[in-house]
């Protein structure tokens, strides 16, 4: 999403990953290599997108997700809010409810706005969703949109229990589960929750993923693993409105999962991201431990801080834009726009330089 940045400002981004770090040169060796391979690139291809990187996708799923997929179960799409139109397309009809939690990433909870259904939000709590707020309107749903490993924006990771029990919900009232997993390869803390798709045993979860955050949002690149039915109507839908992606860059993506390199840059990305985030939470602590409280999340790239009581939130972020850092309150992220005493600090777009001084101006901002 653009954000009102003020020249020479400082942008807590809420889901942005810091582009400086992407290996352009191995990105660009790699497409230089896939568009020498001439009239076997350059054509037409499948619209649910290039098979050499279906079968990466779907082997890395494998390994690393827990989800037993294969090329065949893989549609590559310009990113993930293509994933999510194109499911809001194959799944929704004008008058369709659809909940999603009611803080979210907004541009998601519009898609379906478009496709004429009704979007609900469902209460959340520091363990993800409340389920029986799924219950109550299980009966009359058709979808609902999910982020249940680091919960955009508030990084809480949906619980055990409450993950079983929605899957059950949802085999039981036949409504599909939109699970966005946009930042899983950036845990720090033990190891990852794997997705609710990985014990989907009833085929209800439609599951979407991006490389947006392990590499650059310009790439455009993200995927689709659904059951086979909804599949094929993504894909359909696909060939439609695109007819497929990018091939030359689908290949030499491809290429750079297969020789292990995007694995081996998620890794040095990782830790650097973990670092942030132990220095902004110190920073923080150290500058403004009287007026933020905090938990640090186990994984994701931002932090979510609650104000005292007595501070107004939104009134100090707009004296901070003043000062030249941005930061993104809740209201944000509530679809009624309802402000609350939070915001999210994303900070994997600012270096650790760039976190200090952030936290510095935030805090002269504050009075």
């Amino acid at each position: 999403m653009p954000y009102d940045v003020p020249k020479g400002g400082l942008l807590f981004a809420p889901n942005r990953p810091d582009v400086r770090l992407i290996p352009t040169d191995l990105i660009g060796r790699a497409y230089r290599r896939a568009i020498r391979r001439g009239a076997r690139i350059l054509g037409y291809g499948r619209p649910q997108g290039h098979e050499r990187l279906r079968a990466a996708v779907a082997s890395m799923l494998a390994s690393t997700r827990g989800i037993a997929a294969t090329a065949d179960d893989v549609c590559i799409t310009r990113g993930s809010q293509m994933a999510l139109a194109l499911l809001a397309q194959s799944l929704l009809r004008p008058g369709d409810i659809v909940a999603v939690e009611e803080l979210t990433y907004r541009p998601a909870a519009e898609v379906f706005r478009m496709h004429g259904a009704k979007v609900v939000p469902i209460a959340l709590d520091e363990h993800g969703i409340k389920i029986e707020a799924v219950e109550e309107l299980a009966g009359k749903l058709r979808a609902l949109h999910v982020t249940p490993h680091h919960q955009f924006p508030t990084t809480v990771t949906l619980s055990a229990s409450r993950r079983l029990r929605l899957l059950e919900l949802a085999r039981k009232h036949k409504f599909a589960i939109i699970e966005e997993d946009y930042d899983h390869e950036f845990h720090y803390d033990g190891p990852p929750v794997l997705p609710l798709a990985s014990a989907d045993r009833f085929g209800v979860v439609a599951y979407a993923g991006t490389f947006s955050k392990v590499l650059a949002p310009a790439l455009r690149t993200g995927y689709i693993v659904a059951p086979r039915p909804l599949l094929n109507s993504v894909i359909a839908h696909r060939l439609y409105i695109d007819v497929q992606g990018d091939r030359i860059l689908e290949y030499a993506l491809a290429e750079l999962m297969e020789e292990g390199e995007i694995q081996r840059w998620i890794r040095r990305t990782r830790r650097e991201y973990k670092m942030r985030r132990d220095l902004l939470a110190n920073a923080l602590r150290r500058r403004l431990g009287d007026a933020l409280t905090f938990s640090i999340p186990a994984g994701g790239i931002g932090l979510w801080v609650k104000a005292v009581d007595g501070i107004d939130i939104d009134a100090w972020a707009e004296r901070a834009h003043k000062r030249g850092v941005v930061m993104i309150t809740a209201k944000g992220f509530a679809l009624t726009g309802r402000p609350r005493p939070f915001a999210r600090l994303g900070f994997a777009a600012l270096n650790r330089q760039e976190l200090a001084e952030a936290v510095r101006r935030l805090a002269s901002s504050l009075d």
